[in-house]
């Protein structure tokens, strides 16, 4: 009992010196009671190994005759806390990780004979990354020898009992989760865009939607709650997610390095270009277009767009780092400038800034033209713009910008949606094609017009609808396969099935 109490004392003393989400306190320097430190460090550690232990384990081989001859390493976590979110946490880790290997537990030790392979090896385990109270849990597991390692995090609090989130977690770090989440995802999006362009997969997988499909997936998997947090060391924190991929698992292992120090501001270049009334601007992750009065702008007020005063629109959907950038123009009869991004990587990226017009003041980043890769620098020709690559080849981009926009729409938001509000019931119906179809208020309008794709963000696929030239709206698409709800988040233009609403879920329906 004295040893017990005497332990709690050096705890409470090393839990003042960490904190829970405090950083830990600076190793003492010699001959001012260095060695106390070490002490309550080490009773931290014991305490911290203590209130984490495997609930069930089995390392076994067996043989069945659906399996034949399987080695299994099984450890499932526990936390040892009575707070109602621990044994939930608890319960949930044993359903996912337990309940379907429970009947091996009576099968009989298996042998190899001689001469046969080495069974293959089931393994499920975990570590737990400690920040003070506060434990990242992180299972691995890999359902045989040549499989990929699949990964899932859960954050708890032990000095409150409860299950936090991914981004509590990183509060407690002291970093801003929505700048931690941006800086994911853009390097999510830079990693797949780089695969893409150099392993030139994207000929295949433009039909359908599927490279947007792809691109959409990697943002939304990279979400910070899909996350595993990492501290590998004290003052280094890593987030591991993973993006789509062509290889034959289709995902790729991702981890983003998040500092826990802050370092010195960095000089970062600023990148703009003016063309007949367009500027673009990009300052590191800002990215911006201002349009002003022009005798070219005002070619527009024949089409109804009219640039009466200057105004200055963000980028949404660039991910990537730039490093030129340059406007031109795609001929086509018409005053349609293209500003024109060149990617660290030598990937171009696009915005059609007319095409962006027609459906709302809203300008999208269109998916990059991975043709269009190891490039040096953007050059005006004319009003057109090329790219130089590195073996001194020039590439025409006004054609290239001009095909990749006409992608069809992603096959997971197509289809038919209803939404019954205080005004009656509502519908929409997207086809692959691009025609859209909507009614609204019980049926009392009815429209017909079409849909453009134009880039993906977080919030979803990014679709530009123009409907009998009554309205143009912008707006982001996420389809839940699993709920069968879309979720349509506005970006500009009038919600047309609830005024003044920026978010709606809308249901799948079929027949």
């Amino acid at each position: 009992m004295k040893h017990k109490c005497f332990a709690a004392v050096v705890l409470a003393a090393a839990l003042l010196l960490t904190g829970c989400g405090g950083a830990a306190a600076p190793a003492a320097p010699a001959g001012s009671g260095a060695a106390s430190q070490s002490g309550a460090a080490a009773a931290v550690q014991t305490e911290q190994k203590e209130r984490i232990t495997d609930q069930w384990s089995l390392e076994k081989t067996v043989r069945g005759e659906m399996i034949g001859v399987m080695k299994l390493s099984i450890h499932v976590p526990q936390l040892v806390c009575d707070s109602p979110d621990a044994a939930a946490l608890n319960d949930e880790l044993a359903a996912m990780y337990a309940a379907e290997y429970k009947d091996y537990e009576s099968y009989p030790d298996a042998e190899v004979p001689q001469g046969e392979e080495s069974p293959q090896t089931e393994i499920i385990n975990w570590d737990a990354y400690w920040y003070g109270d506060c434990v990242s849990l992180v299972i691995r597991r890999r359902d045989y020898d040549d499989a990929p390692w699949y990964y899932s995090g859960w954050c708890f609090d032990f000095a409150t009992g409860r299950q936090i989130t991914t981004a509590e977690m990183l509060q407690r770090m002291g970093l801003d989760p929505d700048e931690v989440q941006a800086q994911v995802q853009r390097q999510a999006m830079q990693a797949f865009d780089r695969e893409m362009a150099q392993g030139a997969y994207y000929e295949g997988l433009r039909s359908g939607g599927n490279l947007s499909e792809m691109r959409m997936g990697t943002l939304e998997y990279n979400a910070l709650e899909n996350l595993c947090l990492l501290l590998p060391k004290q003052d280094r924190l890593v987030l591991r997610g993973k993006y789509c991929s062509e290889t034959d698992w289709g995902w790729q292992q991702l981890d983003v390095e998040i500092p826990l120090t802050s370092a010195a501001p960095a000089d970062t270049p600023v990148l703009t270009d003016t063309y007949d009334g367009v500027q673009v601007q990009l300052k590191g992750t800002q990215a911006a277009i201002t349009l002003s009065p022009a005798p070219k702008t005002d070619q527009w007020g024949d089409i109804g767009i009219r640039v009466e005063q200057t105004r200055t629109y963000p980028i949404l959907g660039a991910y990537n780092e730039y490093v030129d950038v340059c406007i031109g123009e795609q001929e086509d009869g018409f005053f349609r400038p293209v500003v024109y991004l060149l990617t660290k990587d030598g990937v171009v990226e696009y915005v059609d800034v007319l095409r962006c017009l027609m459906f709302g003041n809203a300008m999208i980043c269109q998916d990059p033209i991975y043709f269009a890769n190891n490039g040096v620098a953007l050059e005006l020709c004319g009003s057109e713009v090329n790219l130089r690559r590195k073996d001194g080849s020039v590439l025409e981009l006004a054609p290239l910008s001009a095909e990749w926009s006409a992608q069809e729409i992603p096959y997971s938001v197509t289809g038919s949606y209803n939404y019954t509000s205080e005004t009656g019931w509502n519908w929409l119906d997207l086809g692959s094609d691009g025609s859209v179809q909507l009614g609204v208020q019980d049926n009392s309008r009815v429209y017909q017009g079409d849909a453009a794709y134009l880039g993906v963000v977080p919030e979803g696929v990014v679709l530009g609808i123009s409907a009998d030239e009554e309205f143009e709206f912008v707006a982001a698409f996420k389809n839940d396969l699993y709920n069968e709800n879309l979720t349509l988040t506005m970006i500009a233009g009038q919600n047309p099935f609830a005024e003044g609403e920026t978010q709606l879920q809308m249901t799948r329906s079929y027949g």
